[in-house]
């Protein structure tokens, strides 16, 4: 035990050492023991500094160029104009959708103009939801170093990769809404419905995330309901947006305009004939390989023993149910897709990791979402500089922060 303790001590010298050279390279070197707390702090710094690093491209096209721009006019803004915006919000006005983004922005204008500092507050709210998510499947007695549970750790994590600050209000109300998820089907933790129904408020569109995440709640124990929706959802999903359409008539103006351009039927068009050949097939196979370890999920039922892992098996099919249905829906469904990977890499270390014959399976599903992690990983290179790699986190500070 004493030789553990001072390995332990060793290990975390080790990470701070290199992290005063640079934060990358600390990263890297975590990454050998996903488990450890130091290891979840030096992950956590990593994500701050690439928020604080975070450098927009001269005719970047990304999200992030918008929102440099928006916060660019939102640090004009006094008191009584943000609390105007407040008061739309509150009044469903058809001009305020949420209120995350204003709100983070507006604050961090009183402090700083420099759209870095905003970025990294960005980047500490998103890893502090990713990391706390985590930490459920790095904390089960089934999760060790061996390959398939760091392969599995990998998808959970380019489900949702810290680049995504990119797109800061979709993906951060993912990260919020899958650490519901866990707290209310693992531990059974009722009050983290109240901190889903903030969801909506960082990206409208989980109004819908909500009703699914109740819906899914009370109705888990009609199994056989959900396994026939599922297959019904992913034969009829191309008939939902006209039915999305109708719903949104229904609606208060601030969501149904949102859900009338979501539907329309040329922005559905243009926004298919943008994607090229090889984003179409990956994100068929995307869909085709959710359902696919979804329906071996079912299959294997009896192997998920594990209470609290069946009720996350069983809000995983109501998800996908859902998401089958909104698939065909551009900007929609495909993102709401990526909330299954948590789930499914959770369920998997615990119910599946020692099961050899599935494993072609688990090659399969990595495969089909490739471009979907490629596209992470390229975006996060794209918005750095080599700075950041290679030099410490002074330098860093000083750079992005202070000049």
């Amino acid at each position: 035990m004493k030789n553990i303790t001072l390995s332990n001590k060793t290990d975390t010298l080790i990470k701070v050492i290199l992290f005063l050279i640079s934060p990358f390279v600390s990263f890297l070197y975590s990454l050998r023991n996903i488990k450890s707390k130091s290891s979840y702090i030096v992950f956590f710094l990593f994500c701050v500094f690439f928020g604080m690093a975070l450098t927009i491209p001269e005719n970047y096209s990304g999200d992030a160029s918008v929102y440099q721009k928006r916060f660019e006019y939102i640090t004009n803004y006094d008191n009584t104009k943000f609390l105007s915006m407040l008061q739309n919000y509150s009044e469903f006005d058809d001009g305020e959708k949420d209120i995350y983004f204003k709100t983070t922005a507006f604050i961090v204008s009183r402090i700083s103009g420099n759209y870095h500092t905003l970025f990294c507050v960005f980047a500490a709210i998103f890893a502090f939801f990713m990391l706390k998510s985590l930490r459920f499947l790095t904390r089960e007695q089934e999760f060790d170093n061996s390959f398939i549970p760091f392969l599995l750790v990998t998808i959970f994590i380019l489900s949702n990769f810290i680049f995504n600050i990119n797109g800061v209000r979709f993906w951060t109300a993912s990260w919020i809404g899958i650490y519901s998820v866990f707290q209310i089907f693992i531990n059974n933790n009722k009050k983290y419905f109240l901190l889903a129904c903030v969801t909506p408020l960082v990206h409208v569109s989980f109004f819908a995330f909500v009703i699914i995440l109740i819906v899914g709640y009370f109705t888990k124990q009609y199994e056989k309901f959900w396994i026939f929706m599922l297959f019904i959802s992913f034969i009829l999903s191309n008939i939902m947006v006209n039915l999305v359409s109708s719903f949104g008539d229904y609606l208060p103006s601030f969501m149904s305009n949102t859900v009338s351009i979501y539907t329309d039927v040329d922005y559905v068009k243009q926004r298919e004939e943008d994607l090229v050949l090889y984003a179409r097939i990956f994100s068929f196979l995307r869909q085709l390989m959710i359902n696919i370890v979804v329906l071996l999920f079912i299959r294997n039922r009896k192997t998920i023993s594990s209470p609290t892992t069946k009720n996350l098996y069983f809000f995983l099919i109501i998800f996908t149910t859902f998401v089958n249905f909104v698939m065909p829906i551009p900007s929609f469904g495909g993102r709401f897709l990526a909330l299954s990977l948590p789930l499914i890499a959770y369920i998997w270390v615990i119910a599946f990791k020692n099961t050899m014959q599935y494993r072609p399976i688990l090659y399969l599903f990595i495969v089909a979402f490739s471009y979907h992690f490629f596209l992470q990983i390229r975006g996060f290179f794209k918005l750095t500089e080599i700075d950041f790699y290679i030099f410490n986190p002074f330098y860093i500070i000083n750079k992005y922060l202070l000049i």
